[in-house]
């Protein structure tokens, strides 16, 4: 890592200490906004829950190789329990990486249940081989079943579509069942267990903490420990933190939300 970069993760993190101080003048969202907001990419179909919408921009450095770099860009509006996002990321670098373009739709039926529907293009480049496109999904649902408690399950490439359409190498699958109760209006636990076909099967535990200026993440599983650091600045919001995988080493990675109504 270098020195500078080390320095402005230093600094981000110095400021998301000392934010509760010196920033907003009113509380922008919930605990469990916080949660699900920071867990879309494990069930979509939560996004119709969180009143107005975002965009973002976050970057990260898996194992700390310029190589294996994910640099995201997402927007998301909701209005009427309606919600429509639109998704661009890349991961690797010039000679190597994988352009994803995702689009979808969530929906809250009855003011207790949610789905979602993403579709996903996927782009694969790499030097002096030719590119390579694909196309999958991904259906989701959340349910709060009171107040206090949600569950949600989410499935990625259910089909089982293959790279290329008509190759022979196929897309993973991932399935998904997430648990969450909220304990108070400042902390919130949830459990989540995943299994990729073909891969392993994992299972994590996540502690949310949300005061009214800065809150955190804190999640550990069977694979990796991570957290994430959060400040709000009137209707910005800041993160900062990363993710140790137990066997590879240490991922880091920062954001910048920006929370309209």
């Amino acid at each position: 890592m270098s020195r500078k970069l080390l320095i402005s993760w230093c600094l981000l993190l110095f400021f998301s200490l000392i934010s509760p101080m010196v920033l907003a003048q009113k509380e922008p969202f919930s605990v469990t906004d916080y949660f699900l907001f920071h867990n879309q990419s494990q069930n979509f179909s939560a996004h119709p829950w969180l009143s107005g919408g975002t965009v973002s921009l976050s970057s990260q450095n898996q194992f700390l190789l310029k190589e294996l770099c994910t640099t995201t860009l997402s927007g998301v509006y909701t209005i009427k329990a309606n919600s429509v996002a639109l998704t661009v990321s890349h991961f690797g670098y010039s000679k190597y990486g994988i352009f994803t373009l995702s689009s979808g739709y969530a929906r809250v039926f009855a003011k207790r249940v949610s789905f979602g529907l993403q579709a996903h293009y996927l782009l694969h480049h790499a030097e002096s081989y030719p590119k390579k496109s694909s196309f999958t999904f991904d259906l989701s649902l959340y349910g709060q079943i009171s107040q206090k408690v949600g569950i949600g399950v989410s499935a990625y490439n259910p089909t089982n579509l293959k790279y290329g359409v008509t190759g022979n190498e196929k897309i993973p699958m991932l399935y998904m069942l997430m648990l969450d109760y909220k304990i108070n209006e400042k902390v919130l636990l949830a459990l989540v267990a995943s299994k990729q076909l073909p891969g392993v099967f994992d299972i994590s535990g996540t502690i949310c903490f949300k005061d009214k200026f800065y809150g955190f993440l804190m999640d550990f599983s069977l694979k990796r420990v991570g957290t994430r650091f959060s400040f709000w600045w009137k209707s910005v919001e800041f993160d900062v933190g990363g993710s140790f995988d137990y066997r590879v080493g240490f991922s880091p990675m920062v954001s910048i939300v920006y929370l309209f109504k």
